[in-house]
């Protein structure tokens, strides 16, 4: 016999609209009733049809998170953490996540999402660089989308991002305390708004601590308007080493370019941190697990999509407030490569 709120009530010992009340996450139960209903829950195998709540709204208890397919690889993996975050975030509601990846010469409506070509989402999240033109049709559409690590020109929109500025800054920072003076850029998909303020924060350092000049400032940075690789960060080093420049350093835009200039620093027998110091940004597991081990910039991936996750609901129930912008702190960690 299938399982029921009555039959979980019965074998509790509690009303069903103590049960419903545990269901659905409201306060106004006990911390050992909610624990006690709960565990009846798990031992009869109890899985909750839509809330009523969300049948009235019409809601469907789906989230969607769509993300470039290039962005989901096995290099990068930042935004598989990311959607583990929704997940994780999502547990203990109604919401299931929807994944699903698209291309970025994404036509409408040959390449829409199933989920939004049936409207079977309540709300979007979209992660990383995104076509341009799918985010018009959300808005066309009314759907409550939010941005994650990405944001448009121009544009208001609910969004989360990583404290990209801060973390490059301390990155070439901690690199000028450790006594590095000549320190390089290498930059990859130089258009994506988290690249672009990386590099910023670059320069302003090298500016505020009165390292490199202006003038001899090109001759230390590698930027490709290329979705990034790590054969762009070994493009990147070759480059500078050609330079006739004292190249001490190189803060990578990314831990993906960072793997990339040590393989090639390693195929030239060059000493890493020795002779020259390798900073990325990310904190990818591929850098943790590294020989030498990666010194990089450190992003709550987690932490990331539990927040987009957090304001994708807050605008789902509230779809006229004001576009908010949240911002995730990150640190610098300091290993073998620096």
């Amino acid at each position: 016999m299938k399982p029921t709120i009555k039959m979980i009530a019965e074998q509790t010992g509690v009303s069903t609209a103590t049960v419903s009340l545990v269901l659905n996450n409201r306060p106004g139960v006990s911390e050992e009733t909610r624990k006690r209903v709960k565990e009846t829950i798990t031992k009869l195998n109890y899985f909750p049809k839509r809330s009523a709540s969300q049948l009235a709204r019409k809601q469907t208890g789906n989230i969607g998170f769509i993300i470039w397919e290039d962005h989901f690889s096995e290099i990068e993996m930042f935004y598989s953490q990311c959607f583990l975050g929704m997940e994780l975030a999502a547990r203990d509601s109604d919401y299931y996540i929807l994944l699903t990846t698209v291309k970025l010469d994404f036509k409408i409506p040959s390449n829409l999402p199933r989920f939004l070509r049936y409207d079977d989402v309540d709300g979007v999240v979209l992660a990383g660089r995104v076509p341009h033109n799918l985010v018009s049709m959300l808005e066309k559409r009314k759907i409550p989308f939010v941005l994650l690590d990405y944001e448009l020109p121009g544009k208001n929109h609910h969004k989360v991002l990583v404290d990209n500025f801060q973390g490059a800054y301390t990155a070439v920072q901690e690199l000028a305390n450790s006594g590095r003076k000549n320190i390089g850029f290498i930059g990859g998909s130089s258009d994506h708004p988290s690249i672009k303020e990386r590099y910023r924060a670059y320069l302003a350092a090298n500016h505020d601590l009165g390292l490199l000049s202006d003038e001899n400032q090109k001759d230390y940075v590698y930027a490709r308007n290329k979705e990034i690789t790590p054969e762009i960060g070994r493009d990147g080093i070759r480059k500078l080493l050609t330079g006739d420049i004292p190249l001490d350093a190189v803060f990578c835009a990314n831990d993906t370019l960072a793997l990339g200039a040590l393989d090639e620093l390693k195929r030239q027998k060059i000493d890493v941190p020795g002779k020259i110091a390798i900073v990325g940004f990310d904190d990818i597991y591929a850098g943790r697990y590294h020989a030498p081990p990666l010194s990089t910039v450190r992003v709550p991936k987690v932490e990331l999509g539990k927040e987009a996750y957090k304001l994708l609901v807050e605008v789902i129930n509230n779809p006229k407030q004001i576009s908010q912008t949240r911002t995730i702190s990150v640190d610098c960690l300091c290993r073998e490569t620096s």
